[in-house]
């Protein structure tokens, strides 16, 4: 996802010169804890229930493992998810097997490669663009463990000598001074630097529906001035920020959940008032008791999210806020800039390594993850101190002077491992079944699998103790007849299956023969940032790489009614009405001379709701589902014997490390039923101790 802001850059720098240190605890890791404190009774029970099972059956379920060699997990699906809790499990010395039904690892990742992409050839290197997740906060505590992911495959690669698996992490350049800007038919696009006292042709004095005085410049005291509509943000996400920096985490998720039964738009144009505008508020725009006028509402949508957008809880959006800041730098509070990094030469490396790693008989040692948590700052160093300096960074992703260095323990060698496959491709799953009868009556799982050869279908039955299922909610329509993916689910679980949110998300990435967007725009250093506009494509999200080619790719992203609307037409369609949103923000350039042509997969790609992310990007939730689904999402089914797991049974909706807590709380179940209490303190070791809800428990 994206966040635009348009609030004054003065202002802007002054807020942040008073930004507070991030919380040594990851404030999603608090609010995850708190909702199921508060909100998580059935959840509670459940777990105490069912791990209070006799445990003569789990020596039986180990000493299976070890005479048959038979996986006592089944993992449904190659996502991130699915990945993690391999790796977690493969580190535990736990036997698995994952089924992925595509041809590739990596789910809502992945990575465009036009076909003339040649990585050893200057004007072809660049010829990629991220379908999925394509970029991660550098510094926020809260995604770190993405990196911590990334150190520890590569320790694993090195010592298989397996180098040209390793991940490296390179600069993203999420925005710039230059970038464009152009709404509501503006004579020619402005940059951002020129934005923030600029109406954008939204008052009315630009036949826009805005009164003027929202979107007239004015100052107090002789300030720095701004327009009034621009501050509406910053009181409305305000008092909630502070809370979270001022207040314990209970208070402060107390106050914002209060909301919870409200979109962004409800709250805008039911709760906020404008009164609450305080030092902003100006009599002209009605009475201090009167909510925020509905043309005020889609400004701000417009703007700053996409068409439909603020349908969504309003507690997400605090939320995505507060990530926001964790892009900042902090270990200096008066640094401004944000600090955003992608996978260099394409985010698909990342499952790629991922899956390397899990088809190897040792995968990640304890001292692996742990110097890996050292290396970026996730725990302190020997000396009682934290850092970043981690060994897998491009010379542009290297932090500031400010950032101290992390001084992490030497790397332990260790031994080259053989092979072990339990990834499987091409491996659809397309039934789980609990049978209480399984494994001297305790239980387990039946799952029907599919296989693709060719032209042909095979279809396996494999039957587990435990399955953790890591498909997006509606994927589990298997599309078989007379078969049903789940069967017998608890009312409340197939209920959140069927009522999780889910935000639509549209790419297209585009090559041109000349990059025009380089030669009429000054960079900084390596990327120009994110042009915007009201057409349907939304935003142009420039490349941060390849700018020594002669031609390059570029990609338009939007979500949500927009996002809809461009899905529903043909692939040609799509491409067509990206070249007019380029065009709109470039009358400046000849674009479709330079467009290379439509050719899909050589020159274009699209992407809408593919059949493997089952009708949705990512899950952003709807009013009231963090204090009604969640819990519902996270709790185990069958006795324990089925574990859901994805970004949805996250608080991180949106983000790579959703679905690696996820992954990390699904194992966490399967290892306190077994009453492993050492695995899991050895879990804890290696990869730190996630926002798994367990630990509120």
């Amino acid at each position: 996802m994206s966040y635009l802001s348009f609030n004054n850059p003065n202002l802007k720098r002054e807020i942040t010169s008073k930004r507070t240190a991030v919380p040594k605890e990851s404030m999603r890791k608090a609010f995850s804890d708190w909702l199921i404190k508060n909100h998580g009774d059935h959840y509670a029970t459940e777990l105490k229930q069912q791990r209070a099972a006799p445990k003569s059956n789990i020596s039986k379920l180990h000493s299976l493992q070890k005479s048959l060699d038979a996986p006592l997990v089944g993992i449904v699906g190659g996502g991130f998810a699915g990945l993690y809790s391999g790796l977690i499990l493969q580190s535990l010395g736990i036997e698995f097997e994952i089924f992925e039904s595509s041809d590739r690892v990596g789910g809502r990742i992945d990575t465009w490669y036009s076909t003339k992409y040649d990585p050893k050839k200057p004007d072809t290197a660049c010829l990629y663009g991220e379908v999925g997740g394509m970029r991660i906060p550098q510094f926020s505590p809260d995604m770190l463990p993405v990196q911590q992911l990334g150190l520890s495959l590569n320790a694993v690669l090195k010592r298989n000598k397996m180098v040209d698996k390793m991940v490296e992490w390179r600069k993203f350049y999420y925005n710039s001074d230059v970038q464009r800007l152009r709404y509501n038919n503006m004579e020619a696009p402005i940059i951002a630097e020129n934005a923030s006292l600029n109406s954008l042709n939204f008052g009315k004095d630009k036949g826009g529906s805005l009164p003027m005085v929202w979107v007239t410049p004015t100052s107090k005291d002789k300030g720095e001035p701004y327009l009034p509509i621009n501050m509406v943000l910053e009181k409305v996400n305000g008092p909630f920020m502070v809370a979270f920096k001022n207040e314990d985490f209970d208070k402060a998720f107390q106050k914002l959940m209060k909301f919870d039964n409200y979109s962004m738009w409800g709250y805008l144009t039911n709760v906020f008032k404008l009164e609450d505008l305080d030092e902003y508020y100006d009599p002209k725009m009605g009475k201090k008791e009167d909510n925020l006028p509905y043309n005020v509402a889609s400004y701000l949508e417009t703007l700053n999210v996409g068409t439909g957008m603020y349908a969504v809880s309003f507690v997400e959006m605090v939320l995505a806020l507060y990530d926001w800041e964790g892009s900042m730098n902090p270990y200096d509070l008066t640094d401004p800039n944000i600090y955003m990094i992608t996978m260099n030469k394409g985010m698909q490396h990342f499952p790629d390594a991922c899956r390397s790693v899990l088809d190897l008989q040792e995968g990640v040692l304890p001292e692996d993850g742990y110097r890996a948590q050292v290396e970026i700052g996730m725990i302190e160093n020997a000396k009682g101190q934290k850092g970043y300096s981690p060994d897998n960074l491009t010379e542009d992703a290297q932090p500031p002077s400010s950032v101290p260095p992390a001084n992490p323990p030497k790397p332990v060698p260790g031994k080259p491992s053989h092979t072990k496959q339990r990834v499987f491709m091409n491996h659809k799953v397309v039934q789980v079944v609990h049978d209480p009868l399984l494994y001297d009556t305790d239980g387990g799982m039946r799952i029907k699998v599919k296989v693709a050869k060719g032209t042909s279908e095979e279809t396996l039955t494999k039957e587990y103790p435990y399955v953790i299922s890591t498909l997006p909610n509606g994927a589990y329509l298997s599309g078989e007849l007379k078969t049903n993916f789940f069967d017998h689910l608890s009312l409340s679980k197939a209920r959140a299956i069927r009522e999780c949110r889910y935000m639509p998300s549209f790419k297209a990435f585009i090559t041109f023969n000349t990059q025009f967007w380089a030669t009429l725009g000054e960079r900084q250093e390596g990327g120009l940032g994110v042009g915007t506009s009201d057409r349907s494509n939304r935003q142009i999200v420039y490349p941060s790489y390849g700018y020594d080619a002669e031609g390059g790719v570029l990609q338009v992203y939007c979500w949500a009614q927009d996002a809809e609307r461009m899905g529903a037409l043909t692939d040609e369609e799509r491409v067509n009405e990206c070249l007019k949103g380029i065009a709109y923000l470039y009358p400046d350039a000849d674009v479709y001379g330079s467009f290379a042509g439509y050719k899909p997969e050589e020159t274009t790609k699209t992407w809408f709701w593919d059949n493997h992310a089952g009708g949705g990007a990512f899950a952003l939730f709807g009013p009231g589902q963090f204090t009604n689904l969640y819990e519902t999402l996270l709790t185990p089914e069958f006795d324990g014997h089925l574990n859901i797991a994805g970004e949805c049974c996250s608080v991180h909706h949106g983000w790579i490390v959703g679905a690696l807590d996820s992954a990390y709380n699904a194992v966490n179940n399967i290892l306190a039923q077994m009453g492993e209490t050492e695995k899991i303190k050895t879990m804890e070791k290696m990869w730190g101790r996630l926002t798994a809800p367990d630990v509120a428990i």
